[in-house]
């Protein structure tokens, strides 16, 4: 039996201890969508609570850099906070160049670079 259907027999049992109910069928019906709701919000909010009581704190940013040597373009890609990343582009470069990551790996038109270790970090 699942929990929705637990609720609908509780918000019924509750809805047949209400005076007059019988009179008016559409009015019942309300009243035991609105109980079935409220049921539902309290179930799902304990729920949501024990989850986040439970779950281990994020661990903190930490910056990061990445170099690349690609052809004559070198790429570095730094992050200094958790909400940007920067991309700075070193040498020669021409419209219609398509840097590409796959997996981690960084290609330049559908060539490999190569990973440098960066200065600094």
């Amino acid at each position: 039996m699942s929990i929705t259907h637990r609720t609908l027999e509780f918000g019924a049992a509750a809805l047949a201890l209400l005076p007059g109910w019988h009179s008016d069928r559409a009015a019942a019906k309300k009243k035991l969508l609105l109980a079935s709701v409220a049921a539902l919000s309290v179930l799902s909010t304990s729920v949501a609570y024990a989850a986040d009581e439970s779950d281990p704190p994020l661990p903190r940013f930490r910056p990061w850099q990445q170099v690349w040597q690609c052809n004559d373009i070198r790429v570095t890609v730094t992050a200094r906070d958790p909400i940007s990343v920067e991309y700075d582009l070193g040498g020669t470069i021409w419209g219609g160049s398509r840097f590409t990551v796959v997996k981690g790996e960084l290609f330049f038109n559908g060539r490999p670079c190569l990973p440098l270790q960066p200065a600094g970090y």
